[in-house]
């Protein structure tokens, strides 16, 4: 019998090689990336190198095909195949690898990047004239309750930056102060995660400042973070189910912290399946990876499920291990709202009620971590 995955008509897609050009280079697209809202898509290199003239040369960055203004950019996967596609289609459309070595060095885009206009700076950062010396702008600006949230860089060189009047600013989600969106630097300014910005790596990579505006826990590497509890999004916030697993970890003599490092590596070594980890750029999550609070709490979730999954029954506390899996899995409403429920049925395994089986993939049962 044939296996009715491989029987699923496929959907094909042509496209006009002309409708796949960069406006900029007037070739094939490289890297692509969309911009928004006008959601007109260049090579990454040649938008990179735009973004970076625009910021030398004017408030706003506007589009180069329709003049808009430009608010966010972000690379695009999608397209990304399709121009794989054609390249391999007609190989007269490939660029020399020379070109394609330049524009990959001009290229900085690497995830979604909010770009702020003008005129909201305005309203945000408010121009003080002061003759206070530049290494006590900071303390100053602090002393006096003046546009606390300002970009420190507006006012002081630091590790041999300072901001003009054409520098983009970014508003960390932490702390609400603003910074310079860098192309030009290493530190990382966006969670990976949720592409939000936070300033918390890069204050510090600039060297002597009076003090960090923001706390250097609100963004750091994964592999900086420990945690001592189990998030509340954990297994879907089921607390009977972030209780098993818990009294699981204790009576095996580990940690929480330990769990969540160990399988931190065998995600590094793709040995776990990231098809529900809910954050978004999950391909590229790694334990050198800067993220955010929040999204560290969906990761170590994440990782939770799958240290249950994985766990034979016999590991599992003595109330837990006669369970029989609920039909719904971790998709099940009725366990927010029922403790009698959520405390008779196992949760930590994928939906079969539509195959009409009472059985698979809990505790034991599940998809292994390979």
């Amino acid at each position: 019998m044939a296996d009715p995955g491989t029987s699923k008509p496929k959907l094909q897609v042509y496209l006009d090689a002309a409708h796949a050009k960069c406006s900029i280079c007037l070739s094939i697209w490289h890297d692509v990336v969309t911009v928004g809202p006008c959601l007109h898509n260049f090579c990454n290199g040649c938008f990179s190198e735009w973004l970076r003239r625009s910021q030398k040369k004017q408030l706003t960055v506007l589009c180069p095909q329709c003049r808009g203004v430009v608010q966010f950019v972000g690379k695009n996967h999608f397209l990304h195949n399709i121009e794989e596609d054609i390249i391999q289609s007609d190989s007269s459309l490939k660029r020399s690898e020379e070109e394609i070595a330049q524009l990959d060095s001009y290229a900085m885009i690497h995830s979604n990047i909010v770009i702020e206009t003008g005129k909201s700076r305005e309203h945000k950062r408010p121009r003080v004239e002061s003759e206070v010396p530049d290494e006590d702008y900071a303390e100053f600006l602090e002393r006096f309750g003046v546009a606390s949230r300002q970009c420190l860089q507006c006012g002081t060189e630091y590790n041999g930056f300072r901001c003009n009047e054409d520098t983009v600013h970014l508003e960390c989600h932490a702390c609400g102060r603003e910074m310079p969106l860098r192309v030009d630097s290493d530190a990382p300014q966006l969670c990976l995660g949720c592409d939000r910005p936070f300033c918390g790596a890069y204050w510090p990579a600039q060297g002597n400042l009076l003090r960090f505006p923001c706390s250097l826990d609100s963004f750091k590497p994964i592999s900086d973070r420990s945690i001592s509890t189990i998030p509340h999004l954990a297994h879907e916030t089921n607390q009977v189910e972030k209780d098993v697993t818990d009294r699981c970890i204790r009576q095996m003599g580990r940690t929480l912290t330990d769990v969540v490092s160990e399988l931190m590596v065998k995600l590094d070594n793709g040995e776990i399946d990231r098809s529900r980890l809910q954050l978004k750029h999950a391909d590229t999550i790694s334990s050198s990876t800067h993220v955010c609070g929040e999204c560290y709490d969906k990761l170590v979730s994440f990782l939770l499920y799958w240290f249950r999954i994985a766990t034979p029954k016999q590991h599992l506390p003595p109330d837990a291990v006669n369970r029989s899996d609920c039909w719904y899995g971790y998709e099940c409403r009725t366990q927010h709202h029922n403790q009698e429920h959520a405390r008779r049925r196992n949760h930590v395994c994928r939906p079969t009620r539509s195959s009409g089986n009472n059985g698979g993939g809990g505790s034991g049962s599940g998809p292994s971590l390979g």
